[in-house]
């Protein structure tokens, strides 16, 4: 009966995993603590401002380049997010480079059937130092690739331009 008592008394003692466990939770609990600016990762809520900036939908075929309007709401196709308004929208023909046979040069040439929309939206946005999230949680950065929806019609373009309120 003895050798039971012993037994189930006996106290566990931490091994080098344990302490190598312990260590890298720490660790990262510091790093967080580090990035958050040590505020325990409690964020404080910007005020919305408004943004305006510049989407350029490339490639779009026959009519629907021209059937984005002022007051359209535009959503990213993929997340479903709200991306803003278009204020203003400019389309053009699209232009290619391509090969001249003759010359063996280069030309700007028109594709038949294709337009750039280069589309002007306005949205409200939370605006960090970090970057500007539009109200439904789109991130904008110029340059960003993104996938865009209006009311009856879709494409695929990019960010060109940034414009804050601040700065305006």
């Amino acid at each position: 009966m003895e050798t039971e008592n012993n037994t189930a008394q006996k106290k566990r003692r931490p091994n080098l995993l344990d302490i190598c466990f312990a260590a890298v939770v720490l660790i990262a609990a510091f790093l967080v603590l580090r990035q958050s600016g040590g505020t325990g990762g409690i964020v404080t809520p910007d005020p919305l401002q408004k943004v305006v900036y510049t989407v350029e939908i490339e490639e779009m075929r026959g009519d629907s380049a021209h059937m984005i309007k002022p007051g359209d709401i535009l959503l990213d196709r993929i997340e479903r997010r709200h991306m803003g308004t278009v204020i203003d929208v400019d389309v053009q023909p699209t232009r290619k480079l391509e090969n001249d046979l003759v010359t063996g040069g280069r030309v700007v040439s028109v594709v038949p059937g294709r337009y750039n929309a280069v589309i002007t939206v306005e949205a409200e946005a939370i605006i960090t130092d970090r970057q500007i999230t539009v109200e439904g949680g789109f991130v904008v950065r110029a340059g960003l690739w993104i996938t865009v929806n209006g009311p009856l019609y879709g494409g695929t373009g990019f960010i060109t331009d940034i414009v804050r309120s601040d700065a305006a």
